[in-house]
């Protein structure tokens, strides 16, 4: 499930995006609200694009494409709430001080990995991408 406040988000932003490119399509803002923001690829593969915008490859390729943008934000916006979660976790009296330094450290080297295996994989993506799209 969901946090509502994601949903929330994810829907207000397919609200404004749709009223960018034409009028507010109320079949996606409905259908981002009540299924969640997973199907936002799937959103960005169909939407009407703008002057200048292009796609290249078929629906199911530009969903892909789409989603793992949307991988990338949901797993950056995780690490964050995560890191934040346990640098203030320490401050917590009940814990010993040994403890409160290992979660401040496996905090610290798990928002380090995860950074380097996100640049990873948009590395391989890109090389990918652009080996699919040639």
């Amino acid at each position: 499930m969901w946090p509502r406040w994601l949903r929330a988000m994810a829907t207000i932003w397919v609200a404004f995006d749709s009223k960018k490119r034409k009028n507010i399509d109320w079949f996606w803002v409905l259908v981002v609200l009540l299924l969640g923001p997973l199907l936002l690829p799937v959103y960005m593969s169909v939407r009407p694009l703008l002057s200048g915008e292009k796609r290249s490859g078929g629906l199911c390729w530009n969903v892909l494409v789409n989603f793992e943008k949307f991988f990338v934000w949901i797993a950056g916006l995780a690490a964050t709430v995560v890191f934040v979660e346990n640098i203030s976790t320490p401050h917590d009296k009940d814990l010993a001080e040994v403890k409160r330094a290992e979660i401040k450290a496996g905090t610290i080297l798990g928002a380090i990995l995860v950074i380097v295996l996100i640049g990873f994989e948009k590395v391989l993506f890109g090389w990918f991408r652009k080996r699919i799209e040639n």
